[in-house]
């Protein structure tokens, strides 16, 4: 019967939830609360404490991440620490040209001088004849969201707003798309061309707006882990008890779509460990060029056209095994050593998800082709 009665009460706590929605307003809740009082068999034990408590628990529920009470020793730990991933003043990580004309750029910070910077690597783009591109946003943070709308609006044509700031009791705050400031030697197909946007976990502030405002606009495919979607900005409120109220005071609001509190969802899923995304995108080799290292490493000969063409009939294929003396295999070989010396497996750092964003590119390239 105890459990009953908790499981009773519970429910009482959640009638918020349930009448948002079914469509039953207040005065039904209180209706529900009153009846359960009069005619459940215990109903002398729905007093105010334990009605108002289940309340509480199920506002809290309904909220998520919006609010909660921490302890006092736990309201005192950060609440989104995030580690430097980039030496200051240095908001683009990484700028490059992926074969075949694919231009990538790796945002780490998102903040005033993050604008010039992918201009002039726009610029280069341009001049190379780039025509697809990926904005890798991941581990990318930023509190400056003018300079996040002014991004933005490099790969948008106008609009009338890409997101805005919404403050508790406070007036919403807007941010457009700032056309005057865009370099005139930026190409008009930028607007038009593919574009992959690249998040994860660790996609946070005013980069997970940027992601936000491009998947809002229909602008580009999100590829990845779904990002932090973390608040703006919290309140902590002691309580006489000791412990502390955290809540979500302000969020950044999209024309289409949330951030806050489940994130951005990417278009394409891709699960990939988090150790190893780390070592591909935040310690990559500078002396090895993203083309180079998305290619598979081939262990064996290459097919020849007698035996592609027994393949598709489903005949038997007697391949030769990989010679082991030859000089790729050597090279492998020497790779790998050389990793197990820095602890790394030859193939542990595959950054399987700008692989498939740029697979995805080229499957675009070819159906354009076919225009």
């Amino acid at each position: 019967m105890k459990k009953f009665i908790i499981a009773l009460v519970a429910a009482i706590g959640v009638v918020g939830v349930v009448a948002a929605e079914t469509g039953a307003d207040l005065k039904q809740s209180g209706e529900i609360i009153g009846l359960l009082r009069a005619r459940y068999v215990d109903g002398a034990q729905l007093d105010e404490k334990r009605v108002s408590d289940a309340s509480v628990a199920g506002l809290l529920k309904l909220l998520g991440s919006g609010a909660k009470i921490l302890s006092a020793d736990e309201a005192k730990k950060p609440v989104a620490p995030v580690e430097p991933k980039t030496k200051a003043g240095q908001p683009l990580a990484r700028a490059e040209i992926i074969e075949p004309n694919i231009g990538y750029i790796r945002l780490a910070d998102v903040e005033a001088a993050a604008a010039a910077e992918v201009d002039a690597a726009l610029t280069r783009f341009a001049v190379a004849r780039v025509v697809e591109y990926v904005l890798d946003l991941r581990f990318a943070d930023g509190t400056n969201y003018a300079a996040a709308a002014t991004l933005a609006g490099r790969f948008l044509r106008e609009s009338p707003e890409v997101f805005s700031i919404k403050r508790a009791g406070k007036a919403t705050e807007p941010f457009r798309v700032d056309a005057a400031g865009k370099p005139s030697s930026l190409s008009g197909k930028l607007v038009d061309a593919p574009l992959m946007i690249l998040v994860n976990a660790q996609t946070r502030g005013a980069a997970e707006a940027l992601a936000g405002a491009l998947r809002a606009q229909d602008r580009g495919i999100v590829i990845g882990a779904a990002t932090a979607g973390n608040a703006l900005s919290w309140d902590d409120v002691a309580l006489s008890d000791g412990r502390v109220l955290r809540v979500a005071t302000a969020k950044v609001a999209l024309p289409k779509g949330e951030i806050f509190p489940g994130g951005v969802t990417p278009d394409v899923p891709v699960k990939i460990d988090a150790q190893i995304e780390e070592d591909a995108v935040l310690h990559a080799a500078t002396n090895v060029t993203l083309t180079a290292s998305l290619k598979i490493e081939q262990g064996h000969k290459m097919m020849r056209e007698a035996d592609l063409v027994k393949y598709h009939r489903g005949e038997a294929l007697n391949l030769p095994e990989p010679d082991s003396t030859s000089k790729t295999n050597k090279n492998n070989d020497a790779s790998a050593k050389e990793n197990g010396k820095n602890g790394k497996d030859n193939g542990a750092a595959r950054d399987v998800v700008l692989q498939r964003a740029v697979d995805i590119l080229k499957g675009i390239r070819v159906l354009l082709s076919w225009r």
